[in-house]
């Protein structure tokens, strides 16, 4: 392996990263990995290309072969971006000088080492989309008509949901940007000023303190915003009394940040601060759950026990579920919710957001973005967590 310029860590990690997983393929009996997100493509061999939005086309793909062998699958122009992004050098190209169609390159290094009947991973349930089209993937498995294709879900989150320290300190530094940048919007924000004015706001200052992307960002206020869970921001004007929720984050080094994060002009109703006061309390109660070796089912049963002796119990939206994995995706497993028996680990990253939901009266909460350490557990956006009077 060669470290080139535009990695976004050491050739270590990398190391690291491929040692673990082979690691988790011996363990379960896969003879190979077929990875066609933009999510694990990076993750595991670094690279990166600006068309994985694309429709018509797939930029790469990465075989990893239980010897410890990576390869990476890609058109010929796709494989001087490979050369400059990844740290793979078996890069198989398909079209001229290279195999005739993608699908033949991407089964080359199994065809090489006697695989094509072995146990195939792709990325089929629990978090994973295949990026290939319809015709691509018969095409790829009929290669494969003798193999058993499976699901690597279990195997790749055993890898990618524990952080290295690396990991960890470009999460704080996404997670800085965020908190900073929502603070910005809306220390900017005046009455009269559309969900759109303030959505470019933060958006700008997410990119002048170093981000690389962002996701789409929900923004909504007033009452007759409040239930449209996930909509995108619109040119609806910002009135005084109206609660503005904005929800999402930046991508920083590949790495996101999601928080939720409200404020109001002028000043809430007393009954809105209450709900307000209660949501976020049912987030730290959450947190204060979170401790590693505990299930982490724990963590949504402490925000379920608080919030079903509160005053509003019966308004809370996410019951037996209140947040998320992130890293290089904005929802990774394994989930904050009641059935997940697998056990908090030293390194795991979450994003905790219950919230309660009155029609009329807004969707309230915080979202806090946290970090599973050896003593429990340390909170990665802790600025403005109040509802915010503008």
């Amino acid at each position: 392996m060669k470290t080139f310029s535009m990695l976004h860590f050491p050739e270590r990690e990398y190391q690291n990263r491929l040692k673990k997983i082979v690691s988790e393929m011996d363990l379960t009996g896969f003879d190979a990995l077929i990875l066609t997100s933009d999510e694990n493509t990076y993750y595991f061999s670094g690279f990166r290309s600006i068309v994985w939005d694309s429709k018509v086309s797939t930029p790469a793909t990465v075989i990893i072969t239980k010897d410890g062998s990576i390869s990476l699958a890609t058109s010929r122009n796709g494989s001087f971006t490979a050369r400059a992004t990844s740290i793979v050098e078996d890069i198989r190209t398909y079209g001229k000088d290279g195999y005739p169609t993608y699908v033949e390159a991407i089964v080359s290094p199994l065809k090489e080492r006697g695989l094509m009947g072995g146990k195939i991973g792709f990325e089929f349930d629990n978090g994973h989309k295949m990026h290939l089209n319809n015709r691509m993937t018969q095409d790829l498995f009929g290669e494969l008509k003798d193999a058993a294709r499976v699901d690597a879900s279990e195997i790749l989150w055993n890898v990618r949901s524990v952080k290295s320290e690396l990991e960890i300190a470009i999460l704080r530094k996404g997670c800085d940007i965020n908190v900073r940048s929502i603070i910005k919007g809306f220390k900017a924000l005046e009455e009269g000023m559309t969900e759109m004015d303030l959505y470019g706001k933060i958006m700008a200052e997410y990119f002048l303190m170093g981000a690389d992307r962002a996701l789409p960002l929900g923004i909504r206020a007033g009452a007759e915003r409040y239930s449209q869970s996930n909509c995108p921001p619109s040119y609806r004007p910002i009135g005084r009394g109206d609660i503005i929720l904005v929800d999402g984050g930046p991508i920083y080094r590949g790495y996101c940040s999601d928080i939720i994060r409200e404020a109001v002009i002028g000043k809430p109703t007393p009954h809105q601060q209450d709900v307000f006061n209660v949501a976020r309390e049912a987030c730290y109660r959450g947190i204060e759950a979170v401790k590693p070796g505990e299930p982490i089912s724990t963590v949504s049963k402490a925000v379920d026990d608080f919030l079903d002796k509160s005053r509003y119990a019966n308004l809370n939206v996410y019951k037996n579920w209140c947040g998320h994995g992130i890293g290089v995706g904005v929802h990774e497993f394994p989930m904050l919710d009641s059935t997940t028996t697998k056990l908090l680990e030293p390194g795991m990253a979450f994003a905790i957001e219950p919230y309660i939901y009155e029609p009329g009266v807004g969707s309230l909460g915080i979202e806090q973005n946290i970090l599973v350490t050896d003593e429990g557990c340390e909170v990665l956006t802790p600025l403005q967590d109040e509802l915010i009077i503008l």
